[in-house]
């Protein structure tokens, strides 16, 4: 028999039809009052007069004779009490601690603190000093100074405690509590309200565990009274000292005091009873939802109609449980609501508040800083394509209706990062809406005025009532009403307050968005049961399926924020962790007593072995384990492991090619013959051909993203740029004198370089600003360098010099033309010898350089690791293939004939490192042999491109994957 069912039965068998209306039943929350309403009524054939029967916290507040007040409005009261002592009490850092005062009130009202006034005083600062380091006081007297944060948090409770009292006083002039104010009152006047009240001649108080003290006095004057009974649901197990089970400790005490009359009842299920335990290890918490959902399928089809509990210890798993339920589940009630912080519309209202609250810090050329409101690149993009904007953007930019029309969503996306801008003023995006509504409601600047804050959100609420037609959720709908509702509320209750500003604005807007869920309309007595821990209180399940039984969420180890410290609670009686996790413990155990099948799923440790943090199992399921199951052999535990389907070949999933047909053959003739293969081309190709095909053939770019700190690839074309103006400012002859006056030139050709690319980019503050000195010192050490071992004087022939030659070949039966191209970054010469010169920025050694021992000259230059040396080739090649087919090949003024050619790399991680080759093939060490040995090594690779039989497929390389900008395509 359920224990609520039982209870029922008791009372009406004390009463008779006539006498039951004067009778009231206090239990610990509205769930089971309704179960209980439910075994009751079925107890009698003949209608009758019920009993008052009702929650705990909605007996006492009525009984107490006053309304509880809200949270916000008792913000308010206690700021304005405040305001008596301390009238320069700043509002915003008021309510950043106010709301864990009020808190600290309610506990020391509940637990009845005789004195508060003694609270208050044990931690005022000469007390705790005293406690803290009595004998350090006489010894060292300097130490009892405080610090500046210590002496605020010993002030704020020197007036504390008048504060308290006159909060109280004020509220009943009003004629309002807050929760904990109402116990006490009800506590002291007990004889007042309750007992000597005709209205009810019995109380009983079923299915309680813990009580607070203000509790305590009530229901023992009441039990002495002969007004009240008690009901408990308890067990051997928790409750005999020999099993030491902390669910028990608290109701032991009770039992052992004796004051709160007859124990009724103390069964013994958990120690008698069969219960077959399924503890199941999940990989992640998502997951446990889908597993509970699989379970709770299976048993329907074994044995339908068996009442269930899914039991949410973390209630975060509300909505993937719902979305789990299979479609066999036709009929579930949910206790829980769902919260708005939980919502698509939140994350939007959070976003908005991220974005309105940027201000960013910038550097004046005096080095003062200026605080100037702008908006973040991150956060413009985070609200541009949350799911409700990118639906706004489509019912307004993408319908047949809107054809034509400049879609300033996706314009305005490419503009920021074309131009990489990291910051965005108000103008600015409102330039880029173009008038439209919804980008003005978003990116109109709020200041600190949080009535147009509260305007924007009423205003965007308008914008998104097409998306809302559109989706046609039900849920986000009932969230969109609800976030209404709140605005309405808060406009009613802060707007009369001058005090407010933007902070205090959306701290008071998320308070009430913490307070308010959608409640479910379901059947209350329907099979399955979708509930947090404090929902199951007094009620009892045939199956019960448990999510995240992980230590730190059951039981939690959240520990509320209190101004009260441990030693102070510790003292005048108030509640610790440690009873909270009693509690906690008392409902898990209470839960199992009548349960026949029980399902734990907890989230495994997140590496072999591993234990700590939130994937340890719950010390609950240890006491089960090595506790309740030794004493218990009727109890069989198990432990199933989770199995997976397996729908999809691995081998096809990693196999991505693309089979060459005639139009794509035709691409790649083209690409050779009109476009031209550079040196980063043909190290693609050899990595993987797949990523060349993607790049160059289907011409699919990488995502462009706004970069707010110079990545690897900008820091190397900032200095690129910054040595190209130089270069081509050195004039005829290199000297060390115009080495001189360009270091000196440093800071302003790299500042001149910025402004000219990368001025999106902040550069006065944080790694750019560290970046920038760190290029500095390369330039300074590049030319200082040059300085010491260049033969003078020399010439700069040119700089970024796009140089290309062509050669034909046959391939299946036709002619290709084949163009080699390249962009040299710097081409010098030192009397009679011409060196190609390409900059890195990153390092590179001599052995990058040269062939492997076991290689020849032609096979490293296919080689995909030798991709720098490769590069150096195709330059000689290019201007050695200039000057033999070329008599008049020019650079830079300079005829080249004759010359030496060599090619060099200039690392700026590596500087005084030679880099530099002057290839040959040993079979044919001439220039001409060198031309046509190179023309023969590209022609088998070009063979192979145009192959129909040899299609562009992955690498078996993953490391270059990993730095490969399509890997999301091929699933790697």
């Amino acid at each position: 028999m359920a224990f609520l069912e039982k209870s029922a039965q008791y009372v009406f068998d004390r009463h008779s039809l006539a006498q039951l209306k004067n009778v009231c039943i206090i239990l610990p929350n509205r769930r089971s009052v309704f179960f209980f309403k439910r075994f009751l009524g079925k107890l009698s054939d003949v209608p009758f007069l019920s009993p008052e029967v009702c929650a705990i916290d909605d007996f006492v507040a009525e009984m107490s004779g006053f309304k509880t007040i809200d949270s916000v409005g008792l913000l308010f009261e206690l700021y304005e009490t405040f305001r008596k002592y301390d009238a320069q009490v700043d509002f915003d850092r008021f309510i950043s601690w106010a709301p864990t005062l009020l808190r600290d009130f309610d506990t020391i009202d509940q637990y009845f603190i005789g004195d508060p006034k003694a609270l208050f005083d044990y931690i005022s600062e000469a007390e705790t000093l005293k406690r803290w380091n009595v004998d350090m006081v006489k010894i060292n007297k300097p130490f009892v100074e405080t610090t500046g944060n210590l002496d605020k948090y010993f002030k704020l409770f020197e007036n504390i405690y008048q504060v308290y009292v006159d909060l109280q006083t004020e509220l009943r002039v009003k004629g309002f509590t807050y929760r904990g104010m109402s116990y006490r009152l009800l506590a002291e006047e007990v004889e007042t309200l309750l007992i000597e009240n005709k209205n009810f001649e019995k109380y009983y108080f079923v299915g309680f565990n813990a009580f607070s003290r203000s509790e305590e006095i009530v229901i023992e004057k009441l039990v002495k009274a002969g007004k009240a009974e008690m009901l408990w649901d308890t067990d051997e197990f928790f409750m005999n000292p020999f099993y030491n089970q902390k669910a028990g400790s608290t109701l032991r005490k009770y039992k052992s005091k004796g004051t709160f009359g007859k124990w009724n009842w103390q069964t013994n299920h958990l120690l008698t009873e069969e219960k077959n335990i399924r503890i199941i290890g999940v990989e992640n918490a998502t997951l446990q939802a889908k597993v509970a959902g699989a379970i709770y399928a299976d048993s329907l089809l074994v044995n339908p109609g068996v009442p269930t509990a899914i039991v949410l210890c973390d209630e975060n798993l509300l909505s993937p449980l719902i979305y789990s339920l299979d479609n066999l589940v036709t009929d579930f009630n949910i206790t829980m609501g769902l919260s708005l912080r939980g919502s698509m519309l939140f994350t939007l209202i959070d976003s908005v508040f991220e974005l309105q609250q940027n201000i960013v810090d910038f550097k004046t050329k005096s080095g003062e800083t200026i605080r100037i409101p702008k908006y973040s690149h991150r956060h413009v993009f985070k609200v541009l394509n949350h799911p409700f904007c990118r639906k706004y953007e489509q019912i307004n930019y993408t319908d047949a209706s809107t054809e034509g029309k400049a879609n300033v969503f996706s314009e305005t996306q490419t503009e920021i990062v074309r131009g990489n801008l990291v910051y965005l003023s108000e103008e600015e995006m409102l330039a880029f809406g173009k008038g439209d509504r919804l980008f003005e409601v978003l990116f109109s600047r709020w200041g600190n005025d949080p009535r147009k804050a509260l305007k924007a959100f009423y205003d965007l609420i308008d914008e998104l009532r097409g998306v809302y037609h559109e989706s046609n959720d039900a849920i986000e709908i009932e969230y969109l009403y609800l976030f209404l509702t709140i605005l309405n509320r808060l406009e009613k209750i802060l707007f009369n307050n001058r005090l407010l500003n933007l902070k205090s604005f959306r701290h008071f807007l998320y308070e009430l968005i913490r307070q308010e869920k959608i409640p479910f309309s379901g059947e209350p007595v329907a099979d399955l049961q979708i509930m947090g821990m404090l929902e199951t209180r007094c009620l009892d399940f045939d199956r019960v399926i448990f999510l995240s039984v992980n230590e730190g969420v059951l039981p939690s180890a959240k520990h509320l924020n209190s101004l009260i410290p441990f030693d102070a609670s510790l003292e005048f009686g108030l509640p610790l962790q440690s009873d909270q996790n009693a509690i906690m413990a008392y409902h898990f155990f209470r839960l199992l007593q009548r349960a026949k099948d029980i399902d734990l799923l907890y989230v495994i440790p997140t590496g072999e072995g591993l234990g700590g943090g939130a994937t340890e199992k719950s010390r609950f399921i240890l006491q089960i384990e090595n506790e309740l199951a030794r004493h218990n052999k009727q109890i069989k535990i198990t432990y199933p492991k989770i199995a997976y389907n397996k729908t999809i070949d691995n081998e096809v999933v990693n196999k991505v090619v693309v089979q060459k047909n005639n139009d794509i053959l035709a691409a790649v003739s083209s690409l050779l013959a009109d476009g031209g293969i550079y040196p980063t081309n043909l190290n693609e190709y050899l990595h993987c051909t797949l990523k060349f095909y993607f790049n160059k053939i289907a011409g699919i770019s990488k995502r462009e993203e706004v970069d707010e700190n110079f990545g690897a690839d900008i820091f190397g074309t900032w200095l690129h740029n910054t040595l190209e103006k130089i270069d081509n400012d050195f004039g005829t002859e290199v000297t060390k004198d115009v080495l001189d006056a360009v270091l000196k030139q440093i800071p302003e050709r790299l500042d001149t370089a910025y402004k000219e690319k990368f001025g999106g980019y902040v550069i006065d503050s944080g790694m750019n600003y560290l970046l920038k000195h760190v290029a500095e010192q390369l330039l300074a050490d590049f030319f200082n360098l040059q300085k010491e071992t260049q033969v003078f004087p020399y010439r700069i022939l040119d700089s970024e010099k796009q140089i290309e030659a062509s050669f034909e070949m046959p391939n299946l039966g036709n002619v290709q033309k084949v163009k080699i191209a390249g962009r040299v970054d710097r081409i010098e010469k030192a009397g009679n010898e011409i060196k190609v010169v390409d900059y890195k920025t990153g390092k590179v050694v001599k052995k990058e350089l040269e062939k492997s021992r076991d290689q020849i000259l032609e096979e490293a230059l296919i080689d995909p690791d030798k991709e720098k040396l490769r590069q150096l080739w195709l330059y000689q090649y290019l201007i050695l293939k200039n000057m033999a087919t070329n008599k008049m090949f020019t650079i830079g003024g300079e005829t080249l004939e004759n010359h030496d050619i060599k090619a060099k790399i200039y690392s700026f991680r590596n500087m005084k490192e030679n880099l530099e080759v002057n290839l040959s093939f040993t079979d044919n060490p001439t220039i001409f042999g060198f031309i046509e040995k190179t023309e023969q090594i590209l022609a088998n690779i070009i063979k192979e491109m145009l192959n129909p039989d040899v299609p562009f497929a992955q690498t078996n390389d993953l490391l270059v994957c990993e730095r490969c900008d399509f890997k999301g395509i091929c699933g790697r």
